[in-house]
């Protein structure tokens, strides 16, 4: 990494970001153009979960090229100075490099959807996954061979680049972005739809 004043390499938060982030952008070999989407996502500690439909372009070109890049990021606050070349962004990105393997057994695909799902509904309210449903999507674990990460927050003391001096910034944060932890607790409540059908909203 080229800016080592950067570097985020504390590996407790970098996991606690991953866990609670909802989209990541995933890049697949294609000619003449990298092809690129972005993706709900779990990260178990190793491993990015994710699907997509079995008969689209982005499996056609997962099965001819196994390895990914996966890139997380998120905006914090725009910083501005006197000078144009210190208007900046505090921001966390994550990119990982990654083998990807694919899962079209329907049972082998209900497993991985089960794991990825403890993310979004670790109430485990959910009725069971219908083959039919299955059937329709392929389950792929992207191992990560390398990841690196990047952070700039002022609160660090990350100002200028190296051998500047510390730019007088103004601080303007973003509205908070969408996230696991961003909503209401009654969203991870295992009882919301027994409390519906009372008349209890």
């Amino acid at each position: 990494m080229r800016r080592s004043d950067l570097a985020w390499t504390d590996w407790p938060s970098i996991l606690a970001f991953l866990k609670d982030e909802l989209i990541c952008r995933v890049a697949v070999h294609d000619t003449p153009f990298p092809y690129v989407l972005a993706q709900s996502f779990t990260f178990t500690g190793d491993t990015f979960l994710i699907h997509c439909s079995r008969f689209g372009s982005f499996a056609q070109k997962l099965r001819e090229h196994r390895h990914v890049t996966i890139e997380v990021d998120r905006p914090v606050a725009l910083l501005k100075a006197p000078k144009g070349q210190n208007t900046s962004l505090e921001y966390y990105s994550v990119i990982a490099r990654c083998h990807a393997s694919i899962d079209d057994d329907t049972e082998g695909v209900i497993r991985h959807q089960n794991q990825a799902l403890d993310k979004f509904r670790p109430e485990k309210d959910y009725s069971p996954i219908e083959q039919g449903a299955a059937n329709q999507i392929i389950a792929i674990r992207c191992a990560v061979i390398e990841m690196t990460a990047k952070k700039r927050i002022l609160a660090d003391g990350q100002y200028s680049p190296p051998g500047q001096h510390q730019a007088p910034y103004l601080r303007y944060p973003f509205a908070a972005g969408a996230t696991v932890s961003g909503l209401a607790p009654d969203a991870f409540d295992p009882n919301r739809f027994a409390k519906r059908d009372q008349g209890d909203v």
